[in-house]
């Protein structure tokens, strides 16, 4: 019988702890969306441009078709997200990791 007590204070004891350390990753992830509790860390800040990380990078072509231009960008952690117009065969996505500087993809609806 002391047993069986002992394994049940045992498992309460382990789910109050993780019910805590649940709440604990809750918060952190509220407060800072990037935060991981294992693995990379994230940049703290996706404000600092990569000249003032010290990952500078060379101008970017875009390769854009004559009568095309960026009609939005739309930032997003260390991506960018350059969106093409105004016609309908410049019409596409443009996908830029702001931290490398490089052109990860296009994203076209044709």
């Amino acid at each position: 019988m002391r047993a069986l007590m002992g394994i049940v204070i045992g498992l309460g004891i382990l789910i109050i702890t993780v019910i805590v350390l649940i709440g604990f990753g809750f918060y952190k992830k509220s407060v800072d969306p990037d935060w991981r509790l294992l693995g990379e860390q994230a940049p703290t800040s996706t404000a600092t441009t990569p000249h003032t990380q010290g990952n500078a990078f060379d101008d970017i072509n875009l390769g854009l078709a004559s009568g095309c231009r960026v009609m939005d960008v739309t930032a997003e952690g260390t991506f960018a997200y350059l969106k093409i117009g105004p016609d309908s065969t410049c019409e596409t996505v443009i996908v830029i990791d702001v931290s490398k500087g490089q052109i990860l993809g296009r994203i076209a609806p044709r």
